[in-house]
């Protein structure tokens, strides 16, 4: 794009987020000092349309960014904006909390929702990243296995497999010797997601029970317990115009409801912080938001927090809000 088209989608962008409204030629004139004519500046907009940047909802109406245009803005055009005194004091009260863990994560989902407007969301912490310590097998009877795993800082878990074979104590010692040697030091995740690559040509073990345990490994090396999701902000979301449309809101009550697709996104996020936005997300119900979500992390454990809203969203206000509260969690708990 050109400098003049870079000032013109900045425009677009940061009054859509205002206005909540499709965004004309004549108010870009207004607003941004171009030197340049009217009809220069539809030009530009028809052409930044033509890019994928801009759209046109109808034949009369301004333009509105498109998901490509809310990412460049992300990624590139936007100003950061610094956090008011008041509410940097009021995320840093989570450090003097007197009580519980879930005392401090309540008041994070408060804060963050009543700052941002938007609908805060907060994940405890889930294990994924724990790290595999060891196993053991213990035989219960011919074709059946006991599998206590341990994990470093917690107890242990137990699995009862089945295997259609034999299995004597010295092949169930071998067999545990193996997998030990190969996975010891590995967060749970990365076993998940590579253990039949791990447990490949293994010698002096029983490959049925190898097999098994490929098998079951999701169920077997996750140790989350039943994850729990706060959420605060739902009237926010009410007032923004967005959610007249009654398909929209219906979306959003379905998404929230479904606690457990909306724990699966926030415990799967791949960075330490990101910004998700529109057709970016996976979850086809999502697309018509945005998702701005951290990390914290409480001793070796991790949880996410995050809010969603509207693809119009203030990125710049919301996205400092969500990093320094997420910072203020992990720096206190850890």
């Amino acid at each position: 794009m050109t400098k003049r088209q870079i000032q013109l989608l900045r425009c677009v962008v940061q009054n859509h987020i205002q206005e909540a409204a499709p965004i004309s030629s004549d108010l870009v004139m207004r607003k941004q000092a171009l030197s340049c004519s009217p009809a220069t500046i539809r030009s530009e907009m028809a052409n930044l349309e033509s890019m994928g940047y801009l759209d046109q909802p109808h034949t009369s109406a301004g333009r509105v960014p498109t998901d490509k245009a809310y990412r460049f803005y992300v990624d590139s055009l936007m100003r950061r904006e610094r956090l008011t005194p008041e509410e940097r004091e009021r995320i840093q009260d989570l450090a003097v909390i007197k009580g519980d863990v879930h005392e401090i994560l309540e008041q994070a989902t408060h804060i963050l929702g009543q700052i941002s407007n938007e609908l805060a969301v907060v994940l405890t912490p889930f294990m994924c990243h724990a790290i595999f310590d060891h196993l053991e097998f213990v035989s219960l009877n011919d074709n059946k296995v006991l599998v206590v795993i341990h994990v470093r800082s917690r107890s242990v878990k137990t699995v009862v497999l089945q295997i259609d074979s034999k299995m004597n104590a010295r092949n169930l010692r071998n067999t545990a010797s193996v997998l030990n040697e190969r996975l010891s030091g590995l967060c749970l995740d990365e076993i998940k997601n590579s253990i039949q690559d791990r447990c490949r040509d293994a010698n002096n073990v029983n490959d049925k029970l190898i097999q098994r345990l490929i098998d079951s490994a999701e169920e077997i090396f996750d140790f989350n317990e039943p994850l729990n999701m706060r959420t605060f902000g739902t009237n926010n979301i009410l007032s923004q115009p967005e959610f007249s449309d009654t398909i929209l809101l219906e979306t959003l009550f379905e998404l929230l409801e479904d606690r457990k697709s909306l724990s699966h996104l926030l415990s799967k996020q791949e960075k330490t912080f990101q910004v998700v936005i529109g057709q970016e997300h996976l979850d086809e119900r999502l697309r018509p938001f945005s998702v701005i979500s951290a990390r914290y992390r409480i001793g070796t454990d991790l949880g996410s927090i995050g809010i969603i809203g509207p693809k119009r969203m203030r990125y710049s206000k919301i996205l400092p809000l969500v990093e320094r509260t997420a910072d203020t969690i992990s720096s206190y708990l850890s």
